[in-house]
This record gives C-alpha cells, sequence and structure tokens, in this order.
C-alpha cells in the first residue's frame, strides 16, 4: 500500500469544506480556541467509534442496511437543528457556565462526528480500499489506517480551533459583533444539519 497517498487523502477528506470544520471554526470564533478544541476532541472521540464499528464488522452492516446508516444520520441533523436553535435563543448573552462547558462541546462533537455522511461514507467505502491484497490481519491493518485519519483529524481541526480563536478576540470586544457572529454560527449549524438532511428526503421522496 501506498502510505503516501493514503495519507495526503486523509488530509484532502480532513481539510475538505464540510459540516466538522465548518462547526469547530464557527465554535471557536464565537466562544473562543477552548470551545474549538473540546469539540474537535469530540469529532476524534466519534472517529474512534468509527474506526471500532469498522473493525466489529459494522460496515459490511451498513453497507446491507442502508437505511440504519441514514437513521443515525438524521437523528445527529435534528441534535444539530436543536443546537442551533439554542444558540439563536441565547445570542444576546452567554452565561459563564456556558463558557466553561467543555463537556458540551466536546458531546457537540462526538454527535456531529457519528451523523456526518462523510465521515460514514469514508468507514465505508474508501478506507477498505486501502487495505494490503491478500489482507491476512484485517483488524490491525483497519486500527492503523482509522489512526492514521484520527490523527490527521486532530491536527487539522485543532488548527482550525486556533484560527478561530484567534477571530474570537475582535468579535468579543463588540457586542454587537458577538450577538451577529454568534446569529451566523447558528445558522451555519442549521444549514449543516440541512446539508445533512436534504440527501436523506431525496432518497425517501
Amino acid at each position: 500500500m501506498k502510505w503516501w497517498l493514503y495519507l495526503g487523502s486523509c488530509v484532502l477528506v480532513v481539510l475538505a469544506p464540510g459540516p466538522d470544520n465548518c462547526f469547530v471554526l464557527t465554535q471557536s470564533a464565537t466562544f473562543g480556541a477552548s470551545a474549538g478544541i473540546a469539540v474537535t476532541l469530540g469529532l476524534v472521540s466519534g472517529l474512534c467509534v468509527h474506526i471500532t464499528l469498522a473493525v466489529l464488522g459494522a460496515a459490511a452492516l451498513l453497507a446491507r442496511f442502508p437505511r440504519l446508516a441514514d437513521g443515525v444520520a438524521a437523528l445527529g441533523a435534528c441534535y444539530l437543528l436543536w443546537v442551533a436553535w439554542g444558540m439563536w435563543g441565547s445570542a444576546v448573552e452567554m452565561t459563564a457556565a456556558e463558557a466553561r462547558s467543555w463537556l458540551g462541546f466536546y458531546l457537540k462533537g462526538v454527535v456531529l462526528n457519528l451523523s456526518n455522511p462523510k465521515v460514514i461514507l469514508f468507514f465505508l467505502a474508501f478506507l477498505p480500499r486501502f487495505l494490503p491484497t491478500p489482507c491476512t490481519h484485517r483488524s490491525a491493518h483497519l486500527c492503523l489506517l482509522g489512526g492514521v485519519f484520527a490523527l490527521c483529524a486532530l491536527v487539522g481541526m485543532g488548527a482550525i480551533a486556533l484560527l478561530g480563536g484567534a477571530l474570537a478576540a475582535s468579535v468579543r470586544t463588540a457586542p454587537e459583533s458577538a450577538i451577529l457572529f454568534s446569529r451566523i454560527a447558528a445558522v451555519a449549524v442549521g444549514a449543516i444539519a440541512a446539508w445533512i438532511l436534504i440527501p436523506l428526503f431525496r432518497r425517501l421522496f
């Protein structure tokens, strides 16, 4: 297997515009780099779940029952709509407790990653293509490939969180700007949910 090709593919998938990096950027720009880092850790934890499921053979199960994968994505999208609604409603003022809620940001990252069709597709269709032929240690190779992807995600999303954190200071200096950016972030999260739900509705109807 050509590792440089796989590594380059991982970097492109991580940095390609999508729900994960958009969410990290908006959260860190609105609430600070620490929020973005917490979301990033949640995203990477979600990747670990994907890796575990791939090793256990869940990829084959989801490929056989695509409605199951659609259901997971739909639940995650509904959760994101709820998050967007809360962000819009609380845009005027965020309490100190919310600002310190690392667990809340972390869990949002986990849910977003588990419901992201891009990640599900990567582990269903893309990752197995890089397994050696013949493959005598499939589980070990899947763990290694998944670990490389998770490391790329940690570095890439962490960099985006720091970038968003650099914007947060300027956003917070002007209350009007903070309200505007928080509502822009709410719209962005809602758009992410729509991006997930629209293909599902098209397949259903």
